[in-house]
């Protein structure tokens, strides 16, 4: 069930952080073109807040998913015949 839980959180934020990353990343770009530091500058304030915040939540879930609630099949399969 948490399994579940974190794979929709880590989807969630993964894909939040890179759609957000690429409008980051153009809106900068427009900002060379145009030459304009409202552009340049805007993006660098509450959005990037949210960027690293979604990237930080998708990293805590991957590291869950990976390195938590696991047996290692090893140790499952040495404690199963005693």
């Amino acid at each position: 069930m948490y399994q579940l839980i974190l794979r929709k959180t880590f989807v969630v934020s993964l894909a939040l952080a890179l759609c957000g990353g690429i409008v980051f990343v153009l809106l900068q770009l427009a900002g060379m073109i145009f030459g304009s530091a409202l552009l340049l500058t805007g993006p660098n304030t509450v959005f990037k807040t949210v960027l690293c915040i979604c990237a930080s939540i998708a990293s805590i879930a991957a590291y869950l998913l990976l390195h938590v609630g696991s047996t290692p099949v090893k140790y499952a399969q040495e404690n199963s015949s005693k």
